[in-house]
């Protein structure tokens, strides 16, 4: 763990800030084991007895040139200690679900037992629950140290705006027990936590039971006690900056007295790079004062301690790792055997967060987040081109704050959709840094898919899409329009163009479509649902309307079992095309646009009238010339037809039609075909 003055090196573990203090402090602790040496006294000169004191460490200790090193780096060390223990729990309850208990290896072959109460019921961490963690033998990389022992979390309510809040306790014999001299955690800390959009917030405070860190050699044991503490790590990515700040009053056993230990300016980084700001600042009696302070040359050392103003050495800061760290922010940082920082170089400077451009909500934004805060803008035009749609583009607004650079459509994207994102500047160094340092993340075009979080279904419940006749009517269901598996928000039905039609409820998931008047066109609806978060989809249809029957003509196929096509004349001006040739017996009727024509002539002893029913073909029994020709006719055919309304007017032309036909093509499928003229009969489905 962050190593105290006192502490020797572990083969293991880098070289501590502490370091240089190892034999000062060593002593330090075995210092009031033993009488003292030298000649005897006079028995005739008795010694004066003085009762000393119940403890030195509540004494105002008297900051000196010969322990402000020691003081400083042991100030700084409590205070990350009680950060670091906390960040444990924080990261532990992020895995939290069911009540259950979970063994798992951990590094340097140790083991953690993990149990955790779900006292509620209700699958994640909530006021109430307890999380107990099991140590033996396990590397810890927020504490930098073999962790042995139990600590227990107790979870509170937390107040607004964070997400986390409680008790982390210690049973006794929690600690390091590899480092030399032994090192333990007692008593209770009491901690908070808040995670946002762009900050990560953890504080820890004093509990009721004080939090306590007790050292050992085997001889001699010493405690010191840290109340009224009140420290506070935050990750911020709009900065990319970790910034610590601690306050508290340390009774030491070790030191042999009190001091006052606050930042008088926060311990700041970049993540992943060693302080460049800060100051801690330590006040004994007298006003006596030392400080750790981040040193201005860091390629010397990370920290200058100060005995007053002045400066009396210099140490590095590693075995604090975690403080300079992006924590949480980084989903691989949970798989790390240990934090690793180092100094802030040009090619610091790097992307620490891209955006999944493979999962982007339709009203979402591409936010790339630096690990330095950006210079002055260099993109400045982006584009949102979706792939397939010829040349519907979308503008995207391109924003900076502070370490994050983030694109934003100016309209919702479509849910499904595909876009390729073109930036307007092709330079490799599209972004800069404030030290002018250049990346080429994100540069030139990148592919967007967007999620479809939001889906609309419009169901015609196996109908065509036709009105034919002047009480049709034409139901069709949105039900099956989803957002992620849940149903809409809203949704809205509305024309966009053709003859009027009526739509009694638009908000209704199921609608009911006809004319008030007869009418001939082609109708455009279109539905637009919403989700919770007030993104959209839309989806639209075409209806041929012909509930005025003057003139109307419909054909209706479909091949197999496959989907009922509709060929009509709605949306044209052109005169229908049915005769029937007398001389012949014939009817010729021909579709409108997909070339569909049926040419059937009927011997003498046959006439066209409803009911009548033959068939045709090659060899067919009943006579019948002709055949169904057209685009999904077969190219030699046989079948049978059916007429179900036929009649002609005074000059003798067709005046109503309406003809069902089977057409048999070979490997058995059959061509189902209605023929509609003038006549409202309802077609085959």
């Amino acid at each position: 763990m962050p190593h105290h003055p006192h502490m020797q090196r572990r083969s293991h573990g880098p070289a501590h800030l502490s370091l240089s203090l190892t034999i000062l402090l060593a002593s330090l602790l075995s210092a009031c084991g033993g009488g003292g040496g030298g000649e005897a006294q006079s028995p005739a000169t008795p010694p004066v007895v003085v009762t000393p004191p119940a403890s030195s460490a509540e004494t105002a200790l008297s900051i000196t040139a010969n322990n402000a090193e020691a003081a400083s780096v042991l100030a700084f060390s409590n205070g990350a200690i009680a950060l670091a223990a906390v960040q444990m729990t924080i990261d532990l309850a992020a895995t939290a679900t069911s009540s259950s208990t979970l063994s798992k290896p951990c590094g340097s072959n140790g083991s953690q037992t993990i149990t955790f109460s779900d006292n509620d019921g209700n699958a994640r961490v909530s006021a109430g629950d307890k999380l107990v963690v099991a140590y033996s033998y396990c590397y810890s990389k927020e504490l930098d140290g073999i962790v042995d022992g139990t600590m227990s979390a107790t979870f509170a309510a937390p107040a607004n705006g964070q997400q986390l809040s409680g008790t982390l306790s210690f049973s006794p014999g929690f600690g390091d027990h590899t480092s030399i001299p032994r090192e333990e955690l007692g008593g209770s800390l009491r901690f908070d936590y808040a995670s946002g959009e762009v900050s990560k917030l953890l504080r820890v405070s004093s509990d009721v039971q004080a939090f306590k860190m007790v050292y050992t050699d085997g001889a001699v044991t010493k405690t010191d006690t840290i109340t009224a503490l009140d420290a506070q790590h935050e990750l911020r990515i709009d900065t990319a900056r970790a910034t610590t700040g601690m306050r508290y009053r340390l009774a030491s056993n070790l030191l042999g007295g009190s001091i006052d230990v606050s930042t008088t300016t926060p311990l700041r980084s970049w993540f992943e790079t060693l302080p460049d700001a800060g100051e801690l600042t330590l006040t004994g009696a007298g006003n006596s004062k030392a400080s750790l302070r981040v040193n201005p040359n860091p390629a010397m050392a990370n920290f200058n301690v100060l005995f007053g103003d002045t400066v009396i050495t210099s140490l590095p800061s590693s075995g604090t790792d975690y403080l300079w760290s992006s924590g949480a922010w980084l989903a691989q940082n949970a798989s790390l055997a240990s934090y690793t920082t180092k100094p802030d170089l040009p090619a610091s400077f790097k992307v620490l967060i891209e955006p999944d451009t493979a999962n982007m909500a339709p009203n979402g934004a591409l936010t790339w987040t630096y690990t330095r805060t950006l210079g002055t803008p260099l993109l400045r035009d982006a584009q949102f081109r979706e792939v397939g749609s010829g040349f519907v583009s979308i503008p995207g607004i391109i924003s900076q704050n502070g370490a994050m650079l983030t694109v934003k459509p100016t309209s919702q994207l479509k849910a499904g959709a595909t876009y390729n994102l073109v930036f307007d500047r092709m330079a490799p160094d599209s972004v800069r840094d404030n030290a002018g340092n250049g990346l080429s993340t994100p540069f030139g075009t990148v592919e967007v898919k967007v999620k479809r979080t939001i889906s609309a279904n419009i169901d015609l419940l196996g109908s065509p899409a036709l009105l034919l006749g002047p009480a049709a009517t034409l139901t069709v269901d949105a039900s099956k329009s989803s957002a992620n598996g849940s149903p809409v928000s809203s949704l809205q039905w509305r024309q966009l163009s053709g003859p009027a039609l009526t739509i009694a409820n638009p908000s209704a998931a199921r609608l009911t479509l006809s004319t008030a008047a007869p009418a001939k066109g082609v109708a455009i609806i279109e539905l637009t649902v919403s989700n919770a978060a007030n993104e959209t989809d839309k989806q639209q249809f075409i209806i041929d309307v012909l509930t005025d029957l003057s003139a109307a003509l419909v054909f209706s196929y479909s091949s197999g079992n496959g989907k009922v096509t509709i060929d009509s004349n709605a949306a044209t001006t052109a005169p229908a095309y049915v005769r029937y040739v007398a001389d012949i017996n014939a009817i010729d009727i021909g579709s409108t646009k997909t070339m569909q024509r049926l040419l059937l002539g009927l011997p003498g002893t046959l006439r066209w009238q409803a009911g009548l029913s033959a068939s045709f073909g090659t060899g067919n029994s009943d006579g019948v010339n002709g055949r169904y020709l057209g685009e999904y006719s077969c190219s030699s055919s046989n079948g049978n037809f059916r007429v179900i309304d036929f009649a002609l007017d005074a000059a003798g032309n067709p005046s109503r039609v309406a003809i069902d036909l089977d057409e048999n093509c070979a490997g058995g499928i059959v061509n189902k075909v209605s023929i509609r003229y003038g006549s409202d009969m309802p077609l085959r489905k």
